[in-house]
């Protein structure tokens, strides 16, 4: 019997079902719409409701705490945190909408797009900034190792 077990196992163990549902609530998140299958989809709702809940009406360390657990760059959560608050600014429920693409060839799963109720992206502001910072940090140990090496 399968009475009092919440969600679906995904054919997964716990920690990897744990990851599959950062990368999901993070890229959706980074990009604002993701393309996965109906199950997938309908079990990480809940997180990204409560998290964008989290956003509009806690503070903002609170908020940004909640987010880093499943974006763990700074940088990135700060952009989406300003973003997100000023699109969905006022907004407590209902944030995320999701309609079917296709049904899947190999295995007849059904394709879903999951995606937020308003237009959201965030995808040209975090890869311009994070590439530039992760040059300029592999700039300034790659000189430093010159240093120690020389002398």
């Amino acid at each position: 019997m399968n009475h009092r077990k919440f969600g679906i196992k995904l054919g997964r163990n716990r920690r990897e079902r744990e990851a599959l549902f950062k990368s999901l609530v993070r890229s959706l998140f980074i990009y604002g719409a993701i393309e996965t299958t109906s199950a997938k989809a309908h079990s990480i709702i809940s997180i990204v409701e409560k998290l964008a809940n989290h956003i509009i009406t806690k503070d903002i360390i609170i908020a940004q705490r909640e987010l880093s657990t499943y974006i763990q760059d700074k940088l990135v959560v700060s952009q989406v945190y300003k973003s997100f608050k000023e699109v969905f600014d006022g907004q407590t429920s209902n944030f995320t909408k999701m309609f079917k693409v296709k049904i899947r060839q190999g295995d007849d799963a059904l394709i879903v797009k999951l995606a937020f109720v308003k237009p959201y992206k965030m995808v040209e502001k975090v890869k311009t900034e994070v590439v530039k910072e992760k040059k300029v940090a592999s700039v300034k140990k790659v000189v430093t190792k010159k240093k120690v090496i020389k002398k």
